[in-house]
């Protein structure tokens, strides 16, 4: 039962292995021995709305004065523990001396309180108010925490199994101190002191590692731990998480959407969508941790005070992880609670089912309708972003291999929206198109770790056309004239490119696929999955052969020739140096090229990436091929010299450090780059390059660091 504690022997009495007859104040052992009996440690725990909060008291007071920080820290600070008032529905911690009244001046401590709204229909619950009154607050508790009013609590629909769920953070006994009480969780501060503290001098992803023993740790390090998950579901975390999500998370999703549906629409839509505003503060949270809770000022200014939005106590020193994983299981459970009939009762199995199966499920009871009912269309957009979001949640620390199986049911769901889709329009809505190129990007970059065919099957035109791109009856990419779709040129260039680079990968699943074929003896497959629409027999049953690469090749130049004048880059320089350095031998091997637009960056990159890709993997022709020794070495030549003229395009976008959106998605793109590069600085640089987007981003490249390193030592 929470907050019951469990009965356990006195110290001494475990440390010397003996058993305790647990009497109170002292066992009996320790008078017999005629030694002072330690006293004994109890852990009470308490769950409430999702997140988790551990921390251990001493049952009995003692007389000897407890551990206190300096007071140059925060003043003078009081060397008697705490007395604890508790009554039904408060709960008051003051800090008092023996024999005098409790003071309320406030000149004792630093004074803070919690407010919660007295109930909430989303929830079904009451929530008492509490006040807690305590001169032991430690400096930077409150750096950066802000005045709030009434605040919402996050309902846990879990129950106390949440904790082996979503992970649970260990905490460190708070000693001299006993609190009891109900909806501890979720409480925003009232502090009317703020302090500034250090950064620490290790960490691992926001958390702080010492060398000390838990019973060491200052009583600052221990509130903070707890402070850290009082601030869980609370107004001001909320806020500060979304607001990081439409600076940070959402561009990265709006690479080729110039209407911002994910940055600027979600964020909104986030208000009236539990799913959707958990989603966002999972992904939000994961990242954050990823990058120890550090956040960028570009284009912000650096010098002004920040908002209050902006802030957070003590970020560098969160559980963003916890947080994280808490938030993502709210959101898969309203999601799965959204997406029943409302007539079944939702088993907890189903919090753990794919986001992507939750929705592809109920689009299958909705097949019958259209998407023209707003109410509907409304709801298919918020439920398409959250799986979107939750998604990318995924894939921010996943190896590459694992994108693929991440995705997999995105086919599924997109063929049954196109059986849906508005009569009277040609193209899905905007959201819908936005989280359809989302996942076609993530698609053929996934597929291409593997050399496995595209969740989405380049020849089915029809699902294509519907996600805003011009193909003609001979499968040619054109770009529409602006006027007749919302999308601008810049992002139907990328959205066709798109298309161009998963009919490569494709390609080079068949290939690989003839390749094993031609080992084992066995005819190839003819089908990517169970879930393929119907295609041109020559497509899903032949060999990969040169006729069907040169094709490729020119529709990749056609693309190349048609793209508008913005997909130029605004600076190049052929021959940079490393102005750090001495200037023997500091030029650096590769150029160095920005974009103003990140789509355009994005699309350069991806379009030499397909390039380079068909370069390396074109079949041989037995018949027009070169018939002599030196032909077949010139015909090497020349495809080393285009390979390395593109691996060199390719790492001077790189090295232009583009938009946030351009670097995540340029992963496997170096990762292909590297395996072509000889020289140690050129590796070294590409190994560079990868780290440096996990620095400052979050976006995991480690496993293709050890890969390269791998592919070069062989």
């Amino acid at each position: 039962m929470p907050g019951v504690p469990s009965n356990k022997a006195c110290e001494r009495c475990k440390k010397r292995h003996l058993k305790c007859d647990e009497t109170r104040p002292q066992c009996q052992r320790c008078v017999t021995a005629g030694v002072e009996c330690p006293g004994y440690v109890q852990t009470r725990k308490f769950i409430d709305q999702g997140a988790t909060v551990r921390r251990r008291y001493a049952p009995y007071q003692e007389s000897h004065a407890k551990p206190s920080i300096s007071a140059a820290s925060i003043g003078q600070v009081d060397e008697h523990p705490p007395s604890v008032v508790q009554n039904e529905g408060q709960l008051s911690v003051s800090q008092d001396r023996p024999g005098e009244a409790p003071s309320d001046s406030g000149n004792v401590g630093t004074t803070f309180s919690f407010q919660l709204e007295p109930s909430r229909t989303d929830f079904g619950t009451d929530i008492p108010m509490a006040e807690v009154t305590s001169s032991a607050i430690q400096p930077g508790i409150a750096a950066g925490a802000t005045p709030s009013g009434t605040q919402i609590i996050p309902g846990s629909q879990y129950g106390p199994d949440i904790n082996r769920i979503a992970g649970s953070s260990t905490r460190s006994p708070l000693q001299n101190a006993e609190v009891s009480g109900n909806a501890i969780m979720g409480l925003t501060p009232t502090l009317e002191k703020s302090y500034n503290i250090p950064p620490p001098d290790r960490h691992y992803y926001g958390r702080q590692f010492t060398s000390e023993s838990p019973s060491q740790r200052s009583e600052k390090e221990e509130f903070q731990d707890i402070f850290s998950e009082l601030m869980t579901g609370t107004e001001h975390e909320i806020a500060f998480l979304t607001r990081h999500f439409a600076e940070v998370l959402g561009p990265w999703l709006d690479l080729s959407d110039a209407g911002k549906f994910f940055s600027v629409y979600v964020p909104i839509r986030a208000l009236n969508c539990q799913s959707l505003k958990y989603a966002i503060a999972a992904s939000a949270a994961k990242q954050l941790g990823r990058v120890k809770g550090s956040k960028s000022c570009t284009g912000r200014g650096t010098f002004t005070s920040p908002a209050t939005t902006e802030t957070y106590p003590n970020a560098e020193q969160v559980d963003w992880f916890l947080k994280a994983a808490n938030y993502y299981y709210l959101s898969v459970s309203d999601l799965t609670t959204s997406t029943s009939d409302g007539y079944s009762v939702v088993s907890t199995s189903a919090v753990l089912d794919s986001p992507i199966d939750l929705v592809g499920r109920w689009l299958n009871t909705q097949s019958v309708q259209n998407l023209d009912d707003g109410a509907l269309l409304r709801k298919t957009e918020e439920t398409l972003a959250t799986v979107t979001i939750l998604t990318l949640y995924k894939l921010l620390d996943a190896k590459g291999e694992e994108w693929h199986m991440y995705l997999t049911g995105i086919r599924q769901v997109f063929n049954s929206l196109l059986q849906m889709k508005q009569k009277n329009s040609t193209f899905f809505s905007h959201g819908i198109r936005a989280c359809f190129w989302n996942f076609s990007r993530q698609d053929y970059l996934g597929s291409y770790y593997i050399r496995s065919p595209t969740h989405f099957d380049p020849t089915n035109l029809p699902l294509w056309r519907a996600a805003g791109i011009s193909i003609d009856e001979l499968e040619k990419f054109h770009i529409i004239a602006s006027g007749s779709i919302d999308l601008s040129q810049e992002d139907q260039t990328s959205n066709g490119l798109c298309w161009l680079v998963s009919k490569v990968v494709n390609f080079l699943a068949k290939s690989k696929q003839s390749q094993i074929a031609q080992w084992t003896g066995s005819p190839p497959e003819t089908s990517s999955g169970p879930q393929d629409t119907p295609t041109s027999s020559s497509q899903q049953t032949s060999y990969p052969d040169t006729n069907v690469w040169l094709d490729l090749c020119f529709e990749f130049q056609t693309w190349f020739e048609g793209v508008p004048e913005t997909i130029r880059p605004c600076v190049r320089i052929e021959h940079p140096r490393d102005v750090s350095k001495p200037p023997d031998g500091s030029q650096i091997p590769f150029p160095e090229v920005f974009h103003s637009l990140p789509t355009c960056a994005a699309a350069m990159q991806h379009y030499h990436f397909g390039r380079i890709a068909l370069l390396l993997n074109r079949p041989q022709d037995v018949i027009s091929g070169p018939s002599t020794a030196f032909d077949r070495l010139q015909g090497y030549r020349e495809v080393t010299k285009e390979v390395e003229y593109r691996s060199r395009e390719v790492c001077g976008i790189a090295l232009g450090r583009p938009h946030s959106e351009v670097r995540i998605y340029m992963i496997p793109l170096l990762f292909a780059v590297g395996q072509c590069l000889e020289s140690a600085n050129e590796r070294q640089i590409i190994v560079d390059l990868l780290r440096g987007v996990e620095a400052d981003l979050g976006w995991a490249t480690e496993y293709a660091v050890e890969k390269l390193h791998s592919s070069w030592n062989r």
